[in-house]
C-alpha cells in the first residue's frame, strides 16, 4: 500500500493497454491501420464509442478497441 500526491494526478481520463494494439484512423477493423501499440502504453482518451475510444499517444491519435484494457 502507498499513497500518491493529487499533483502527481492527471485529470483527463485514461487507460492501459493490456496486450498489443493497433491504432486504426477510424472506429472499424476496416479501417487504414496507423501504428501497433505494445502492452502497457498509457492512452489518453478524447472520445468513446461503445467498443472504440479515439485516444492520442505519443503524438498519434486514432481509434482503439476497448477490450482487454485496464482503468476504463
Amino acid at each position: 500500500s502507498g499513497w500518491i500526491h493529487i499533483s502527481q494526478l492527471k485529470k483527463v481520463n485514461s487507460f492501459i493497454i493490456n496486450s498489443d494494439k493497433i491504432i486504426f484512423q477510424k472506429s472499424s477493423k476496416f479501417s487504414k491501420p496507423i501504428a501497433m501499440l505494445k502492452k502497457g502504453r498509457l492512452l489518453v482518451i478524447k472520445k468513446c464509442k461503445k467498443e472504440w475510444c479515439k485516444v492520442i499517444t505519443g503524438g498519434i491519435t486514432g481509434w482503439v478497441e476497448t477490450t482487454n484494457v485496464w482503468g476504463l
